[in-house]
């Protein structure tokens, strides 16, 4: 029996951000997953077994949906917990951080950089805002985004809301420039 209840994407087409158009609009995805928690109610000082057991197959749900869903190529890309009340924040953080799940995100959406993502523990409806940053290059700026989700009916309390959001581009109207761009910085002035 699968440990997922129920699959929810969420695709977005942003055509302006308050006077700033780019032309095409900027597509990005949040494929979020009802997992039951395989942890709940109890001690267990390794997660190392289940992690190996539901996170690659997981992994690979969420992304097929996702690239199906963006319907392009990927240029950014994050992934977020919610953890229902009954279980602990190590529990999600587990399900998320782990080669079995970020490396098939990653080799999915065609990546090298470290995958940006948070956590919380809420009830269920509980919204997640999900950090995105360029798949190669994580100090490009113009990536940086995010992508708020939720679903209304998850994560119940032995739960845990496993999300990936995808972006086939950056913002729309990026202009802060680059790490790589930046004129350098002299902290001297500076005293805490």
């Amino acid at each position: 029996m699968s440990p997922v209840r129920r699959f929810s994407v969420q695709r977005d087409e942003v055509f302006d951000d308050h006077g700033s158009r780019d032309g095409a609009p900027l597509v990005r995805v949040a494929v979020a997953a009802v997992v039951a928690n395989p942890w709940v109610g109890r001690r267990v000082d390794d997660l190392s077994p289940e992690v190996r057991r539901l996170c690659p197959p997981l992994a690979q749900a969420i992304m097929r949906r996702g690239l199906d869903a963006l319907g392009a190529p990927v240029e950014a890309f994050g992934k977020a917990v919610v953890v229902g009340l009954d279980g602990e924040a190590e529990h999600g953080d587990a399900l998320v951080h782990n080669p079995f799940f970020s490396d098939v995100v990653r080799l999915g959406a065609g990546g090298t950089a470290v995958i940006a993502s948070t956590e919380a523990r809420g009830p269920a409806g509980t919204s997640v805002a999900v950090p995105l940053c360029h798949i190669t290059a994580a100090g490009t700026r113009s990536h940086y985004q995010a992508m708020t989700t939720r679903v209304a009916d998850a994560p119940a309390p032995d739960e845990v809301l496993v999300v990936v959001a995808l972006s086939a581009g950056g913002r729309i109207g990026a202009r802060i420039g680059d790490r790589r761009t930046d004129p350098p910085f002299d902290p001297t002035p500076w005293r805490p």
